[in-house]
Parts: structure tokens; sequence; C-alpha cells
């Protein structure tokens, strides 16, 4: 199985901080850096894979705060 290993940050004007990195399978890194070839609109796979996963919490989050406010309504 081959990964390679993404270093979560924006670019050389990203501020210093914390990141942490994680392992992807290579195969989706392909995927990604073929993607970002072809719409010129990310800078860096760390760049796309970082919007990816903040989209993907932020869209797990609105469904967790929608199930609540469901669980919250008095049964019919």
């Amino acid at each position: 199985m081959n990964t390679t290993i993404i270093k979560f940050k924006w670019g050389r004007n990203m501020p210093s901080g914390n990141y942490r990195s994680v392992s992807v399978r290579e195969e989706l890194v392909d995927r990604i850096e073929k993607l970002i070839r072809r719409v010129k609109t990310y800078h860096s796979v760390a760049e796309f894979v970082s919007e990816a996963v903040r989209l993907r919490v932020e869209a797990i989050e609105r469904q967790e705060k929608l199930r609540g406010e469901d669980e919250d309504e008095p049964e019919k």
C-alpha cells in the first residue's frame, strides 16, 4: 500500500502555527494532482485537501445541528 504524507498548510503566506500530517493513498493524491492541473484553482495538494476536509466537516456539523433541532421537537 503506497501512501503520501500531506502537511496541512495553505502555502508560504500562512502564519506559523501547529499543523498535523496525515497519510493519503498514493492513488488519491495522483487523482488530486491531475484535478489541480486541470482546474487550475488550487496551488497544492495540501490546499485542496485542507479545503475538502473543511467543507466535509462543515457539512457533517450542519447535519448534526439539524438532527439536534429535530430531536428537540415534540413527537406528533
